[in-house]
């Protein structure tokens, strides 16, 4: 009887730890996701000479991906009158085998 339990014990961390493991991959390619679009983002608005119509486009697609976009653009340089636009990336980070779960930003800057 006694082995019987200490088995079953075994097992079930077996199962727990199996569940955390998978969940945390899960996160890893949520985040490298997130990030791989926000660098997707910035290519797409340097590529574009600062399109606001193209900006406008990026942060509709990325409402439909599930992120929330903000795209701040702002000239420096003086009389070069250069562009460049913060893109903060907002998405969803979650492991429900431990209850974390929030929401996460990844910045990029365009130039």
């Amino acid at each position: 009887m006694k082995y019987i339990v200490e088995i079953f014990s075994v097992l079930l961390m077996l199962a727990w730890n199996t569940f955390l493991c998978i969940g945390i991959l899960d996160v890893s390619a949520d985040v490298a996701a997130a990030k791989e679009y926000k660098a997707a983002v910035v290519s797409e608005i340097e590529n574009s000479n600062f399109n606001p119509h193209v900006m406008e486009g990026c942060i509709q697609e990325a409402a439909k991906r599930g992120y929330i976009l903000e795209i701040t653009t702002c000239m420096y340089g003086g009389d070069e009158n250069l562009q460049m636009a913060e893109v903060c990336l907002t998405y969803d980070y979650e492991i429900p085998v431990l209850g974390i779960d929030g929401q996460k930003v990844t910045r990029g800057i365009a130039r």
